[in-house]
């Protein structure tokens, strides 16, 4: 499996693997030869000494069309938009206040449940796969926006790994008893600030579905520039 992906990556397809799935970016500045890459995904997708258990990718709608194996045999699930923003750009706005909690400690997971409205359980083993995929900054990435002293939200930053300087937020949300009062801005701009400042990040790249307008608003809010084309999200379980 390892070889397989330093071949897509040779080929222009970034990836990045946690103990149960690989999540794959291809775009179409980078993409080498749609022929080998659509070979090589199918050859990742007949892989049955794995404990893997579901492969995604990202692509715009003029690659997939040139993958016709692979698009047979993924399932597209969505459609997501792309927002950019260069730091070099970026004016030293007033942060909320946030704090950075340890990672995988009772009341960080606890409350983190409660932000994505998963069991305790499944909630750690989200963050463990997260620590899985980037070991080395996630004991930093914790970090919680708080209102009068209360946690509200949570956002992940973290550099990609194999990109260069770029920025990203591993995830996102605020709190149910804080939903609807516009906090939304505040943990995105949270997350920017220590991109910028923190992992020393040059350039912020985020992703939403295309139906979600308020987090949309938010990135536009914080000067982030959307992208001319979309991307598709595909999935192949091995499970059936």
């Amino acid at each position: 499996m390892e070889e397989l992906l330093k071949d897509l990556k040779a080929a222009g397809v970034h990836s990045i693997k946690s103990d149960s799935e690989i999540i794959m970016e291809i775009f179409q500045d980078e993409l080498r030869s749609p022929n080998k890459v659509d070979y090589l995904i199918n050859r990742l997708l007949t892989l049955n000494k794995s404990r893997i258990e579901k492969v995604k990718i990202e692509c715009p709608q003029g690659i997939l069309d040139k993958l016709v194996v692979t698009r047979v045999k993924m399932k597209v699930i969505g459609e997501r938009l792309i927002f950019k923003k260069q730091f070099a750009e970026c004016e030293n706005k007033k942060v909320p206040p946030y704090e950075v909690w340890p990672l995988l400690k009772k009341s960080s997971i606890t409350f983190l449940s409660e932000v994505m409205n998963f069991t305790y359980e499944q909630t750690e083993k989200f963050l463990k796969s997260m620590k899985t995929e980037l070991p080395e900054q996630a004991d930093k990435m914790f970090t919680v926006y708080t209102v009068h002293s209360e946690p509200a939200g949570v956002v992940f930053p973290h550099l990609e790994p194999g990109r260069d300087r770029e920025g990203r937020m591993f995830w996102i949300g605020i709190h149910p008893d804080f939903k609807g009062k516009g906090y939304g801005k505040n943990l995105h701009l949270i997350g920017l600030h220590r991109l910028q400042h923190d992992f020393k990040a040059e350039t912020y790249l985020g992703v939403t579905r295309a139906n979600n307008g308020a987090m949309r608003k938010v990135m536009e809010a914080n000067g982030c520039l959307q992208e001319s084309n979309s991307v598709f999200s595909l999935e192949y379980s091995f499970s059936g």
